[in-house]
């Protein structure tokens, strides 16, 4: 089995925007120019977790998660919480 082409990655991140694919599995409340949350990658009751719609990236400053739309699909599904995804 061979690799993705980085043209083919590059494609499938420019048509999955990030705000939209976290907003699929969670409510996210706009922060200014930014989206912001519960992280769902540790237990919190002031909203730490960010995204950011002009870099397509997100970052939690409680637990140092973050990353792109890929990271967060493949460690969000990992946890077990994706069963749990909305429509």
């Amino acid at each position: 089995m061979g690799t993705i082409p980085p043209e083919t990655i590059e494609q499938i991140a420019a048509s999955n925007d990030i705000v939209e694919v976290i907003g699929s599995y969670f409510p996210l409340k706009r922060a200014g120019a930014n989206f912001k949350a519960l992280c769902p990658f540790h237990q919190e009751k002031t909203p730490s977790f960010m995204i950011s719609p002009s870099r397509q990236t997100f970052h939690c400053f409680g637990c140092g998660a973050g990353g792109s739309v890929f990271r967060f699909v493949m460690d969000y599904e990992h946890s077990g919480r994706g069963a749990r995804r909305g429509g």
